[in-house]
C-alpha cells in the first residue's frame, strides 16, 4: 500500500476514501483511532492509502478534488 495523502482530520480522510471507492479504487484510512482517542495529531497523521497499482489514479483524483476546493 502507498499513502496518497496525509490528513489531520479523520472526517476529511473518510470523505476522500469514499470518493476513491466511488471511482472503483479500494482505499483505507490509517491511524484514525489515535485521533478519536484524543491523542494529539502531532504524534502522527491520518493517512489515506491505496494499493500500489491504484496509486497514480488515486493521486490524480485527490489532487483534482483539492483544486476544486
Amino acid at each position: 500500500m502507498k499513502v496518497v495523502k496525509h490528513y489531520t482530520d479523520a472526517f476529511a480522510a473518510n470523505i476522500a476514501k469514499g470518493m476513491l471507492e466511488n471511482e472503483g479504487i479500494p482505499a483505507a484510512v490509517l491511524n484514525q483511532n489515535q485521533v478519536f482517542a484524543g491523542l494529539p495529531t502531532d504524534l502522527g497523521t491520518i493517512d489515506l492509502a491505496v494499493e500500489d497499482e491504484n496509486y497514480e489514479k488515486a493521486l490524480k483524483l485527490i489532487e483534482a478534488t483539492s483544486k476544486e476546493e
